[in-house]
């Protein structure tokens, strides 16, 4: 027969087993993915107010965001200090040009001497910004823009600019709740 735990040895046993549960849930927490709820309609059609999204933040620990990734980004300048739902546009090295198109009387976004086709925007842009394109990124910059560019506040917006590496928390990888 076992021998008979003392309370003393359980109630030990059980603190040991809440503090790796609460270590657990912080690493994942803030070291593996979150659920972040979408505010506002920088992102429509395809992301709307009110939904979650399941924002993967170990990849880019491992790796480096790329074009067209849709990522969360921290934006402490400003607006309540809030996360962005964005696409990245531009990557560290690219040259990013907004300019109008008069054929088609909208604003076009090109990079690195390549015009973006953009099906997935909401509708088509009518204004580029207050930057004096085209414009370098950094070794460590990435140029973010909303889907529904004509509410969006992004990169274009000096105020917002373009965002680092650490301030990208993750990369959305679906949606939790759908709206439509």
């Amino acid at each position: 027969m076992g021998e008979k735990k003392s309370t003393a040895q359980e109630i030990k046993e059980w603190i040991i087993v809440i503090i790796i549960g609460v270590a657990a849930v912080f690493a994942i927490r803030n070291f593996g993915f979150r659920i972040t709820a979408v505010k506002g309609s920088s992102m429509v059609p395809n992301y709307v107010h009110g939904e979650y999204v399941f924002t993967d933040m170990l990849s880019y620990k491992l790796s480096d965001p790329v074009r067209n990734d849709i990522v969360i980004c921290e934006y402490d300048g400003g607006v309540d200090d809030e996360n962005f739902i964005k696409r990245v546009i531009g990557c560290p090295g690219d040259e990013i040009n907004i300019f109008f198109d008069e054929d088609q009387q909208c604003y076009k976004t090109e990079v690195n001497g390549e015009v973006l086709d953009e099906e997935y925007i909401n509708e088509p842009m009518e204004t580029g910004g207050d930057w004096d394109y085209p414009i370098t990124l950094s070794e460590d910059e990435y140029f973010v823009m909303g889907d529904n560019r004509n509410v969006s506040a992004d990169s274009r917006d000096g105020y917002i600019g373009t965002f680092t590496k650490d301030k990208i928390v993750g990369k959305v990888r679906f949606k939790i709740i759908n709206k439509a």
